[in-house]
């Protein structure tokens, strides 16, 4: 089995030397830093599947880190680990891109578990070339890029996945439930909240604001659907 490679930002400690062993006993490459720019060099550099990041290590440098996986590396999975007694960080690293947020300590097993279902949604979601068109939106999932009358659409991986999700199934309403466990996963740190946020970011990229809602519509009781 070809080995995922795995990059790990935090400070050096005993914790990271444990998460090092644990991920290469789970048949990863695991490239360890605490320099942030050593990291998005290595994102680009060595092809990485999966960046484990700690939020108060990295601090502000978040932007940065969500920034080069939405432009450059669309098919790194990218997990947050945050001081659990602050639910507001979690929540923004979710919105700024985030695939997962764990609350510390970590559980490490459930850690593991974790990076290997993103991994394997990961891989779901590049593991067929197709294209998929409705209306004038065009989702390409061989170059991850969704077009609109021939422009491109900027979007986040979860933005993606989300539009993905909605438009593989036209005219069925999912229930935000459905949705947090279809794009977030079954066990992600995210609310009702954050769908709605990322629907609304997500109707303005399409150029959806106000009035008719051509593409993306919402069932009132129930949840949303592409039209």
């Amino acid at each position: 089995m070809e080995k995922k490679k795995m990059m790990l930002l935090m400070n050096e400690s005993e914790t990271s030397i444990h998460f090092i062993k644990i991920f290469e006993n789970e048949n990863f490459d695991v490239f360890s830093t605490e320099d942030i720019d050593a990291a998005l060099r290595g994102l680009h550099g060595l092809d990485i599947h999966l960046l484990i990041a700690d939020i108060d290590h990295v601090n502000t440098g978040m932007k940065r880190i969500s920034n080069m996986i939405k432009e450059e590396c669309h098919r790194t999975g990218l997990i947050y680990i945050a001081n659990c007694d602050d639910s507001r960080i979690r929540i923004k690293a979710l919105e700024e891109g985030a695939d997962d947020c764990l609350g510390k300590p970590v559980d490490i097993a459930e850690l593991v578990a974790k990076a290997n279902a993103l991994l394997r949604r990961i891989d779901l979601v590049y593991c067929e070339p197709r294209t998929l068109q409705i209306h004038d939106i065009e989702i390409n999932l061989d170059s991850h890029e969704v077009r609109k009358d021939g422009s491109l659409i900027d979007l986040t991986y979860t933005q993606f996945k989300l539009l993905y999700l909605l438009a593989s199934k036209r005219e069925y309403v999912f229930t935000r439930d459905e949705i947090l466990q279809k794009v977030w996963g079954e066990h992600a740190y995210v609310t009702d909240r954050t769908v709605d946020v990322h629907v609304k970011r997500l109707r303005e990229k399409l150029g959806e604001y106000q009035g008719a809602l051509k593409y993306i519509q919402t069932i009132h009781g129930l949840g949303y659907r592409f039209a």
